[in-house]
């Protein structure tokens, strides 16, 4: 009898073994490829994650609406900014946007951006101090990775919009401002089994992947030298607007992915705050996604009066409801105007134009992920 026990057991065992996957380089990106995803940061359901080890069963059946994208590889030497990153295999572009990768086999590492930043509305080339590394092979039950990033930045105060500048009293204006990035993450594959979604199954591991960043801004003004922003506005009671507020002080997550060994899409990612808050979800578009990015912003939005003279109502009734970056840029490519907003299909924002000079300008509506944009154009007079 204990034979038959020991050898019922021996098989559980092996069968528990033998449902393990192991994810290889052959899933990282490369040139030519179009990874589909989607995101949704409304989930109606919290999503049952299960728990550590398996066998296990996700039913993620609910992933099958959201806001499609496409993530377009292409052979780093067609970057505009290339000769910045000559040891890059492949660059992502993505709304003039690049950013570069390095494969090495192990490890897709990110090596840092160019282009041309949304927000400043000018070129920015970055190279990273730490490599942040995005992907690792092989995958295993129950192996662990970690990663490092760091990167810094002094832009000229000229390229940053003047309703941003206007915060610092005479005499603190800044001629320079600096960004400073670290991040530090960890992850175990703490779990195995299958996934389902979009009428699809696929063999997975779990990752729960702790992440923990830190953003700081410093200006460089002329008697003082460089300071921190967050010092100075303080120390001077010099108010910050969200939308720079929003990327300062430390910023901890917890992101379970699911990957498959058949598809370079990572399958499900799920990002939860430090209240473990479930903060949104992007999942590989398997062609069962209800709707896209760009069909379901219609009309996105509409500004009156325009012509403008002193101020303009922006109305979104198409929109989803949550932040959005709205940035005024003048003919000459500059953007005069940022600020960030909550939006919704009852509310109406107003931007004050008396500052500007009459001419045509543009405004633009990007959503939090950078994955929506929308663009009109203002008359001032």
């Amino acid at each position: 009898m204990k034979s038959i026990v020991c050898m019922l057991s021996f098989l559980v065992i092996v069968t528990n073994i033998s449902a393990q996957i192991t994810v290889t380089n052959a899933t990282f990106p490369s040139a030519g490829d179009k990874l589909k995803l989607a995101e949704n940061v409304n989930i109606s359901t919290t999503l049952n994650l299960g728990n550590v080890a398996g066998p296990q069963v996700w039913d993620f059946s609910v992933l099958n609406v959201g806001r499609t994208y496409e993530e377009s590889y292409q052979d780093a030497k067609s970057g505009k900014d290339a000769a910045s990153f000559t040891d890059a295999s492949i660059v992502l572009v993505q709304d003039g946007q690049e950013e570069y990768f390095r494969n090495t086999g192990t490890k897709l590492e990110g090596l840092g951006f160019g282009g041309e930043n949304p927000i400043f509305g000018a070129p920015v080339v970055v190279r990273y101090i730490k490599r942040p590394i995005l992907r690792h092979a092989p995958l295993t039950f129950i192996s662990t990775t970690s990663s490092e990033g760091e990167f810094r930045i002094s832009i000229p105060a000229s390229v940053f919009p003047d309703s941003l500048l206007s915060i610092f009293p005479a005499g603190f204006k800044p001629d320079s401002i600096r960004i400073e990035f670290v991040s530090a993450a960890s992850s175990l594959m703490d779990a195995f089994g299958m996934l389902k979604m979009q009428g699809q199954n696929f063999d997975v591991l779990r990752e729960k992947a702790s992440e923990t960043s830190q953003t700081k801004i410093s200006i460089r003004i002329g008697f003082l030298g460089w300071v921190n922003l967050e010092s100075i506005a303080s120390s001077f009671n010099i108010p910050l607007p969200p939308f720079i507020k929003q990327f300062l002080g430390v910023n901890k997550t917890t992101t379970y992915n699911f990957y498959s060994n058949t598809k370079k899409e990572v399958l499900v990612s799920a990002s939860y705050d430090s209240l473990n808050v479930l903060e949104g979800v992007i999942f590989a578009d398997l062609g069962g996604v209800t709707s896209s990015t760009k069909n379901e912003y219609a009309a996105e939005f509409k500004i009156f009066p325009n012509p403008a003279s002193n101020m303009v109502n922006i109305q979104s009734p198409n929109l989803k409801a949550g932040s959005y970056l709205l940035t005024l840029t003048d003919i000459y490519g500059k953007v005069v105007h940022a600020q960030l907003s909550e939006l919704n299909a009852e509310s109406t924002k107003q931007i004050d134009l008396s500052a500007y000079n009459k001419g045509l300008y543009l405004l633009t509506i990007r959503d939090q992920f950078n994955t929506f944009t929308a663009t009109s154009k203002i008359l001032v007079e």
